[in-house]
């Protein structure tokens, strides 16, 4: 039976694990009784281009402008067969994020030049920062937020419009995830995940919590299962949570970690977390005997002032306090900061600054430090400035002279270059 749907990933994108929305979405509808299709188009270019994966990932307006022209060109043959599988199909689905809004759009375009018939579906994080902009393109049919109601909806003939912030109510409704609409084995060995969505937290800066309305999560023993189903049906004991914070409520993390550690999984995980003065030497010593392996920690400043304004929730006494934690129970970790936040000062620099390297032999590693962007146009001011930007050039020139690990392709990543 030929897919209703099909759901494509446009390039470029991330490379490390599977596009995991398009894999909510093909699965649910499948849970629905709806065969969908899932093409990413990301990973196949990728690996035909030959570019390495740093270029690919780094920003370059001009590289992103032009990739489709450059596909036609180059790999008609990729797009061919593209067409060949969804010219009969009804509806066709893109996930847009800001670097690969071009090649979508582009695609999009000649879908509906060469098929009128088919209903073309935009959904993704850029879709929101159009809506806020009213800049939504008709005739598409636009998704805001989550997309399995959404789209359980557009493909069982409901009119074409825009849906706002259809959200799943139980997670734990949701089937166990299926990678079998995708190649793993052209991805790296971590199968990613979600425990929750949205976001309880209320930081400043976020444009992620603006995805979500509402913020659910998974029970623990729903979660364990389904790492046990995936580890056996895939066999890979590796997996990483993609998730805003693994952390959200520490009782529900004790149980879950708690529950990992009783299969006896022996498995691998990673996420992210945020500081947390209630966090204790006992659960970080749960974490690590469950299998975590690493934590992306956003500290994003060790001014208290800035931390304040960001609503952070933490000064940078407790972030150390955390960090001894972590250090003490044997939990990797790794840092991201944010320089030139409104209201930041020099001195307010020079005190993460100071931090961070009086610090050196507790912080493992620098994950990411960027400038400030305003991706909600919240602030009258330019973001980034050109002063956050010196910041960073200062910041990196001290990792190298202080010999402290950092992640060289994240830092000053999330800036087009001038």
């Amino acid at each position: 039976m030929k897919p209703t749907v099909y759901i494509i990933q446009a390039p470029p994108f991330w490379l490390k694990t599977p596009p995991l929305a398009l894999i909510y979405l093909e699965n649910y509808l499948k849970q629905q009784g709806i065969n969908a299709g899932v093409v990413d188009l990301n990973i196949e270019l990728f690996k035909l281009s030959g570019i390495c994966a740093k270029e690919w990932l780094h920003l370059d307006k001009n590289f992103e402008e032009g990739l489709f022209s450059q596909v036609e060109k180059k790999y008609p043959q990729v797009l061919d067969n593209l067409y060949a599988a969804v010219k009969d199909t009804r509806y066709v689905g893109l996930s847009i994020f800001k670097r690969n809004a071009a090649f979508a759009f582009s695609l999009a375009q000649r879908l509906s030049e060469k098929f009128p018939h088919i209903k073309i579906i935009f959904g993704g994080p850029e879709a929101l920062f159009l809506d806020w902009k009213d800049k939504l393109q008709s005739p598409y049919t636009w998704v805001i937020g989550e997309g399995e109601l959404p789209l359980f909806e557009a493909v069982n003939g409901a009119k074409s419009g825009t849906y706002r912030f259809r959200e799943v109510d139980d997670l734990d409704s949701l089937p166990f995830l299926d990678f079998d609409a995708v190649k793993l084995k052209s991805y790296s060995a971590a199968i990613p995940l979600l425990s929750s969505r949205g976001c309880i937290f209320n930081c400043a800066f976020c444009s992620e919590k603006k995805l979500y309305k509402k913020f659910r999560h998974h029970s623990g023993a729903y979660l364990v299962d389904e790492m046990q189903y995936l580890k056996n049906k895939y066999n890979s004991d590796t997996f990483v949570f993609c998730d805003s914070m693994i952390n959200y409520d520490n009782t529900w993390l004790d149980d879950f970690c708690t529950r990992l550690i009783k299969t006896g999984l022996n498995i691998k995980w990673e996420a992210q977390m945020r500081v947390d003065e209630k966090f204790s030497p006992e659960l970080a010593g749960i974490m690590k005997k469950s299998g975590c392996y690493n934590l992306f920690v956003g500290l994003e400043s060790a001014s208290d002032k800035v931390l304040r304004s960001m609503h952070k929730g933490f000064t940078a006494a407790h972030a150390l306090d955390f960090f001894a934690k972590l250090e003490n129970a044997a939990l990797q970790f790794e840092v991201s900061l944010i320089f030139g936040y409104p209201g930041e000062t020099q001195q307010d620099f020079r005190e993460t600054l100071n931090f961070i390297v009086q610090n050196k032999k507790r912080i493992p590693k620098i994950a990411q430090a960027n400038a400030f962007v305003d991706y909600m146009d919240v602030f009258d001011a330019k973001f980034p400035s050109e002063e956050a930007e010196k910041r960073i050039k200062i910041f990196l020139k001290t990792l190298q002279e202080e010999k402290i690990k950092y992640t060289r392709s994240f830092i000053g990543n999330l800036v087009y270059e001038k």
